[in-house]
């Protein structure tokens, strides 16, 4: 258990710069990645699982001790973001499969890793967990509802079918998890690093395949598609932590809806991507997009916002 405890620590501290040298491997050497993609539900699955496993009822205090930046935070993600996606896409003349695929990008949760940046740059870790969990858990509904009305007229989309499939990676694995928790709740403490550790390594893999698989077509797909994500990405950030702060909630506060805003869950993404719009192979490519440019721009803001605690 030692050695677990050490490997999670090393892989954690070392998470990103581990997740840049996998993006660089996949690129340029796909094949031995490949196996990868046709299991990212799976392994979107197993992270949710662990997530259920290291869930209290602290990762839910937020919601009432601080209300006001929790259901700022969450509202934001649902409303900003696929607005600002769809938004984009449609002023900037994008096709229908690229649409679809900004749709799902914007509609999507907060991602995990933004709680990571949140406490590299000193924001308010609780409340990200918090709204994290959360999030996540409403996603199963309203991702499904939001892609169904943004992008429902470019391709047939079954609202139950996607219902379905989010419920089944996400609300089932961590329902899973919360109750295998309560069964060893005694023991709880000793395994955490390792349901850490799998789940850190299962986000590494599900980027490593994404880049093997979407390489090509990321480079390929125009640098408009990369210059769009980049700036909804910017976009999520900023109005994260500037309307945050003209509604009243702390810098530090600010800094955690920043990051929920611009770190989207694009794993749940590519696996409805794939799952749903399999034929339509512009669908995944913003996903695929986001997943390289998130992990590049949130460790350099969240660098950068470390210099300012804020209050």
């Amino acid at each position: 258990m030692k050695t677990v405890n050490m490997i999670a620590a090393f892989v954690n501290k070392y998470l990103i710069y581990i997740m840049i040298l996998l993006m660089i491997l996949a690129y340029f050497m796909p094949q031995p990645f490949l196996w990868i993609p046709p299991r990212i539900t799976n392994l979107l699955s197993i992270i949710m699982f662990c997530m259920g496993m290291t869930l209290n009822i602290d990762a839910f205090k937020m919601v009432v001790i601080q209300p006001k930046a929790f259901i700022i935070g969450v509202l934001f993600q649902f409303t900003i973001s696929p607005l600002v996606a769809y938004g984009l896409a449609q002023v900037f003349g994008l096709s229908s499969g690229l649409i679809i695929g900004f749709v799902l990008l914007g509609s999507v949760s907060g991602g995990t890793a933004s709680n990571v940046m949140t406490f590299i740059g000193k924001g308010d870790v609780a409340l990200t967990v918090s709204m994290t969990t959360v999030s996540t858990l409403l996603a199963t509904i309203v991702t499904p509802f939001l892609t169904y009305v943004l992008a429902g007229k470019y391709t047939e989309i079954s609202f139950v079918d996607m219902l379905l499939s989010v419920l089944q990676m996400v609300l089932v694995p961590i329902i899973l998890g919360v109750i295998v928790h309560r069964v060893i709740h005694k023991y709880i403490d000793q395994w955490l690093q390792t349901f850490v550790l799998i789940s850190s390594v299962s986000i590494l893999l599900i980027v490593a395949g994404t880049v093997a698989k979407n390489g090509a077509v990321i480079v390929q797909s125009g640098l408009i598609v990369i210059v769009l994500v980049l700036i909804h990405n910017l976009i999520g950030y900023g109005a994260g932590y500037g309307l945050s702060r003209m509604l009243g909630v702390s810098a530090k506060q600010a800094k955690s809806i920043m990051f929920q805003l611009g770190m989207k869950n694009t794993g749940l993404a590519i696996s409805l991507a794939n799952a749903h719009f399999a034929t339509i192979a512009a669908a995944v490519t913003p996903a695929a997009v986001g997943m390289v440019i998130h992990q590049i721009t949130g460790p350099i803001l969240a660098n950068l916002v470390s210099k300012k605690e804020g209050k």
